[in-house]
């Protein structure tokens, strides 16, 4: 999260659930404002060249506006709010070395 610049994410799906097969994809919400209006094909683009990840992402960036006013017709946004989990982390910390 924090090579993309994102404090808030929402973890949902199968992987959360713990329910995933070898293949299965991994589901965020990515919340943060200066998603609101961007073209969604260029910035999943972005996005997705800066995560570093063997596992398939299913990225959903938008603002929490956005995420709010969606979950009254999408089904995944729904499940995402009432099933997901609510990351939060601090971008002015510095990440520790393992």
């Amino acid at each position: 999260m924090r090579r993309v610049g994102v404090e808030h994410a929402i973890f949902f799906g199968s992987r959360e659930r713990g329910d995933e097969r070898p293949h299965s994809d991994l589901n965020l919400v990515l919340l943060d404002d200066r998603f609101e209006g961007q073209a969604l094909g260029r910035l999943l683009q972005e996005l997705q060249s800066k995560w570093k990840s063997d596992v398939h992402l299913e990225l959903l960036p938008c603002s929490p506006e956005q995420f709010s006013e969606m979950q009254e017709w999408n089904a995944l946004a729904r499940e995402a709010a009432r099933r997901g989990l609510s990351i939060h982390i601090d971008l002015s910390e510095e990440e520790q070395p393992a």
